[in-house]
Parts: C-alpha cells; sequence; structure tokens
C-alpha cells in the first residue's frame, strides 16, 4: 500500500522485508507497526530529490546491532502517494566496503537506469581528503555529489548508460583517482 509520505513508504517496506525473519516479530502482527518498532532501528541519513521522485540513504540496525545500509528510491504516482521502486545495498557498514584498495574509492548500488538513474554508498577516503565524487555515464550525463560522513548519493533526470565512471576529487579540487562503478 502506498503512502503521502515518502518515508513512511520506505519504513513499511523495509520492516516487512527486514523483520519478517525468524525470531523478529512476524509480518502482520499488531508490533510490526509500531512507531516504536520501526523508528528503533531505521534512520534517514542523506537525500536527494526531484519532483515525484526522492533517494535516501537509510540505515537499518539489525538483531545483531550491525548497521546495514539501503539506498531506497520512491516515486509519486499521479494520485500524490509514494511508491517503493527500488533499493540497492544491504552491506554492513565497516564490514563491506567494497574492493579492498588503498586508494580512495566510492562503493555505490543503485539502480534506474536509463531515466530513473539513483545510487548511493560510501567514500573510501583512505587519507585523501576526498571531498567531491563526480559519475560520468556513456551517455555523457554528468552526475556529482559533496562527501558527506563518509556518503555521496546521486539522483538525476538525465538519461544514464553503463558504464559509469567515477571520479573523485579532494579539498583542492585536484582529481585523485578514477575507476569504474555501477557496471
Amino acid at each position: 500500500m502506498a503512502h503521502q509520505d515518502p518515508k513512511q513508504e520506505i519504513i513499511n517496506r523495509l520492516t516487512r522485508l527486514l523483520v519478517a525473519s525468524p525470531g523478529k516479530i512476524p509480518v502482520g502482527t499488531p508490533q510490526e507497526n509500531t512507531p516504536e518498532t520501526k523508528n528503533k532501528t531505521l534512520r534517514f541519513l542523506k537525500e536527494r530529490s526531484l519532483p515525484g521522485r526522492i533517494v535516501y540513504i537509510v540505515v537499518f540496525e539489525n538483531e545483531q546491532g550491525s548497521e546495514i545500509y539501503f539506498t531506497c528510491y520512491v516515486e509519486q504516482d499521479t494520485q500524490g502517494n509514494w511508491l517503493f521502486r527500488g533499493a540497492a545495498g544491504d552491506g554492513i557498514m565497516g564490514h563491506n566496503p567494497g574492493p579492498v584498495v588503498e586508494r580512495a574509492w566510492a562503493n555505490l548500488g543503485g539502480g534506474g537506469m536509463p531515466n530513473h538513474f539513483y545510487a548511493g554508498g560510501f567514500v573510501a577516503d583512505h587519507g585523501q581528503d576526498v571531498t567531491r565524487v563526480c559519475l560520468i555515464a556513456k551517455c555523457g550525463t554528468v552526475v556529482e555529489d559533496n562527501v558527506e560522513n563518509g556518503m555521496v548519493l546521486f539522483l538525476t533526470d538525465q538519461p544514464v548508460d553503463l558504464p559509469i565512471q567515477a571520479e573523485l576529487y579532494n579539498r583542492a579540487d585536484t582529481l585523485i583517482y578514477s575507476h569504474r562503478v555501477l557496471g
């Protein structure tokens, strides 16, 4: 069921997906839908929006206390309801940084190509002061974001196709490293 609040749509979808495993509150029980259950474990860390589209980086705390991140994408229908359209991620923060490299690196998940592109994830800084990440699609579309708390989040209304190159820049706006992401 869609909601008029985009965050509530994500909370309900992730709660159904993550709470319904053995040892957790079964789907459909009254306890599942209490604000205390949902708000205790889900946090919205970063947001980007365009008219009718929003992408968030969301963190869910599992039973073991590990934080699992998702990049979640919602779209608004003609009635004004927000619909969950996709998610990428599920890595445990600090335990799944992507490839083991000794240089700056953007570890991203996303989807919606070619016309509803979204992506987000974490930047491994390795002391190189990465402040900005620029994504360049094969078709020439460029999307940028500033690194905040080690995270970047992207959303565009321009067509995006694979492969996508990530360029990482430092505070002096010097290109530190470039590598392929998302295909």
